[in-house]
């Protein structure tokens, strides 16, 4: 059967069981204030296992306060209801079995404890990190330094990430991983996810959630794993946040978020831009072992950065009972960016005698935008859990950037020439997801989805020639269209053994068609494939707050379109980088163990993974020594493979003072089945204590080490940071003062990479300001009567 016809198969299986009427017991019932005599809407209302109330099934009361749960199991229940402003109530215990399939509760009544909370009132924190199926979620909303902060700086604290001196994110030592917010793919992260994250501010981020062994459910793509950004919040009532902030590294941060909800209709809305000024100086030492080659080249460079971005979305969400609910979002970011970058260049034979030197000056304009827009709708059946999603989404970006370069030699020829280089990508994703609870606490799911992508890139070259006159380069001229089309569906099934172990297999399907037209040459490019991705996640609920888990997930590295462009870029003609057209996707095998523990004062989740791979896709670096340069390329090197053991503590000495670690060691080994083979261990730590001092001011320390690492041909340095914040809340909260000081005793931050071969050796070296400080400043506002998602999870330990 063709994938096609599997698909059609799998469509029409979901709507015969969406005709299937499920089995089991019925509670219904109605919550009403104690005072007042009305209903209480939105109510949070959770079936419960009487034994050890584990959640079974939650839900909201409809506008009447009404709540029913169907196709309950056979055993013994409670009820627990809460709400915002009044005493949480936990109901008695009844059985559901053959003679009593159906409980009519009747009226419940709720007493209040306030009438309405005027301005932002917390009334509990969640712990700063938790385990939750086959995710781990840091709590961002609990982060001190959360206003002088972008989502970058927070993933240092997280465990399984790892951040470098440049921003550069490693998830379980990997740099291949997908990056969704708020589930989705977005325009403003998908063009260059280092940047955006880099100047995407922390303090409208809930959560932020690392899946290091994705279900079928996910995507395949990714062979780190998945970190999926939470943002949104839907409540009763209204909030909303302004911020700002300023560092004296130049970089400027603003914007605003707003969240209401009034009956069925929701609204949430951010905007936020940013404005940077930097500068760094690098250096490449490059010496040739080859017999006849030029010797040794120099190059010392001062890079001076000016950015802008300007990002937002908006969602709006209607109810349109109890079971069905629609919602549309828009999402947009626009850039602006220019970097100059002088450079002085030195030649030198194997006597150390100065040959030539010259200078080279690049100035490149890189402007872009994306633009997103989404629909999705959901329904949710009678039985609790018991729903079917459908999500729409279209992508459009672009970016029209030059680089001028102007290179002067002394012996030799001056040159100018311009690389222009304008992309259009257009991306649309389609997807259907079911979930169907089974009795005796089994889970059904499973889902299609179709991805859909355009690229064209078009790149042009003009010179100067010996008159002085500007003239276009036919032998630079290239354009190269890919189109992707990627057809996958994907089934789940869970199910308990005894009362604490859970089992949740899977598998997905996902079928690539992948084109690339080059018409400079009138070439094309096709590759067709079908992935089969098993998963499976094995959960033992040791206690109450011990949980253990086994994981194992097939992933995917499909090639990107830049690394697959043959066009050469020369900005750095001594360094000229180029694509791989023939490159193959490459499969990674991965393998977890993870532990979370939660006791009194101590919060422990620590793990150890294992991930091999063939093909894997690497940068291959050679150099042509008879012209002095340096080529860089992308290649299936062979096989790849790293083992890792990671800890993240949070230890509470007091009820005031907090210390936490999040570390990862790891042993990494590459082989390309010829003459290159790399192995060796990396350790990266990172320590941070806080503590409230009472009066609403609170101080925060850290410090981090990230040892050198191994990759194919050479290494990497290592790099120490540490810092301090002070953080002032006023105003009942509404107002906070942060004041952040990153390595205020130290001037740079080197960051070294290394490559060793037999025919050449290069070491660069790029020195980044170090010492920083930064000022926020946050006011938030609303008013608040619930809190209520069309998702969510629930928590019932404040139900007595």
């Amino acid at each position: 059967m063709t994938l096609r016809g599997t698909l059609l198969l799998f469509l029409l299986l979901i709507v015969i069981s969406l005709q299937a009427r499920q089995q089991g017991g019925s509670v219904t019932g109605q919550v009403i204030d104690s005072i007042t005599g009305k209903p209480v809407e939105f109510a949070t209302v959770v079936l419960m296992q009487a034994a050890d109330r584990k959640a079974v099934a939650h839900t909201l009361a409809d506008n009447q306060g009404g709540f029913n749960f169907s196709g309950v199991a056979p055993g013994s229940y409670q009820i627990g209801i809460t709400m915002l402003g009044y005493t949480p109530r936990m109901l008695d215990t009844f059985r559901v079995d053959a003679a009593h399939l159906t409980h009519r509760l009747g009226i419940r009544y709720l007493s209040q404890t306030m009438r309405q909370l005027g301005g932002v009132t917390v009334t509990g924190k969640k712990p700063l990190i938790e385990l939750e199926d086959e995710k781990l979620i840091y709590n961002v909303e609990n982060d001190i330094e959360k206003d002088n902060s972008s989502a970058s700086d927070i993933m240092r604290k997280i465990p399984f990430v790892t951040v470098d001196a440049d921003g550069t994110i490693k998830l379980k030592g990997q740099t291949n991983y997908k990056v969704l917010l708020n589930g989705k793919a977005t325009s403003m992260i998908t063009r260059d996810p280092k940047e955006a994250l880099k100047a995407y501010p922390a303090s409208i981020i809930k959560r932020i959630e690392i899946i290091t062994e994705p279900s079928a459910k996910y995507d395949a793509e990714g062979i780190g794993g998945i970190i999926n950004i939470i943002t949104q919040k839907h409540t009763i009532g209204y909030n909303g946040s302004l911020f700002s902030s300023y560092n004296t590294l130049g970089r400027f941060n603003g914007g605003g978020s707003f969240s209401a909800r009034k009956k069925k209709i929701g609204i949430t809305a951010y905007v936020s831009g940013s404005s940077e000024n930097s500068r760094f100086s690098s250096s490449i030492i490059r010496e040739s072992f080859i017999p006849g080659d030029k010797g040794r080249l120099e190059q010392n460079t001062e890079t001076r950065k000016n950015s802008h971005s300007l990002s937002g979305s908006l969602e709006l969400t209607y109810d349109i009972d109890s079971s069905n609910s629609i919602g549309i979002s828009a999402s947009g970011t626009f850039n602006r960016s220019t970097i100059h970058t002088p450079q002085d260049n030195n030649w030198y034979d194997s006597s150390n005698h100065l040959i030539q030197k010259g200078t080279y000056q690049s100035n490149n304009y890189n402007p872009g935008q994306g633009v997103g827009t989404g629909v999705d709708y959901q329904h949710k059946f009678k039985q609790p859990g018991h729903e079917l999603s459908f999500v729409l989404y279209i992508i459009s970006g672009s970016a029209d950037g030059h680089t001028d370069n102007i290179q002067n030699n002394y012996p030799g020829t001056d040159s100018f020439y311009r690389n222009n280089n304008v992309i259009q990508n257009r991306l649309t994703t389609v997807q259907m997801d079911y979930t169907l609870p089974l009795p005796h606490d089994q889970k059904l799911e499973t889902g299609v989805k179709g991805t859909f992508q355009k690229t064209e890139n078009t790149t042009t070259q003009v010179v100067r020639n010996s008159q002085g006159d500007t003239i276009p380069n036919p032998d630079r001229f290239n354009i190269f269209n890919t189109q992707l089309s990627i057809l996958a569906f994907y089934v789940t099934y869970r199910f308990k053994i005894g009362s604490k172990i859970s089992v949740k297999p899977g598998t997905r399907l996902e079928q690539t068609y992948q084109t690339g037209d080059f018409f400079s040459n009138n070439t094309t490019i096709k590759s067709n494939y079908l992935s089969l991705v098993p998963t499976i996640n094995i959960t033992w609920q040791m206690e109450a707050l011990s949980t253990l888990s086994l994981s194992y997930s097939r992933r995917l590295q499909r090639p990107e379109i830049l690394a697959m462009n043959p066009y050469i870029n020369d900005n750095d003609p001594y360094n000229i980088v180029y694509g791989n057209p023939n490159l193959k996707p490459a499969y990674a095998n991965s393998f977890g163990l993870y532990l979370n523990k939660i006791l009194d004062k101590i919060s422990l989740t620590t793990g150890i993974d294992y991930t091999f791979t063939n093909n894997s896709i690497q940068n291959v670096i050679s150099v042509d020594g008879t012209k002095g340069i340096t080529r860089t390329t992308y290649d299936n090197i062979g096989k790849s493979k790293a083992a890792g053991v990671n800890l993240g503590l949070r230890f509470s000495p007091t009820k005031k003072w907090n210390v936490g670690t999040n570390g990862r060691v790891s042993y990494t080994d590459f082989n390309n089945g010829g003459n290159l083979h790399s192995s060796g261990f990396s350790c990266n730590v990172y320590m941070n204590t806080d503590y409230n001092f009472g009066h609403d001011f609170r101080g925060d320390a850290y410090g981090y080490f990230y040892s050198s690492s191994p990759s194919l041909q050479g290494s990497s340095s290592s790099n120490i940071g540490y810092g301090f914040t002070l953080r002032k809340d006023l105003l009942n909260k509404k107002l906070s003062l942060t004041l952040s000081a990153d390595q205020p005793f130290r001037k740079q931050r080197p960051m070294i990479s290394e490559i060793k071969d037999p025919s050449f050796h290069r070491i660069y070296t790029t020195n980044f300001p170090a010492n920083s400080y930064s000022f926020s400043v946050s006011w938030r506002f609303g008013k608040l009567t619930n809190s209520a998602t069309r998702k969510s999870t629930v928590d019932t330990s404040s139900i007595q």
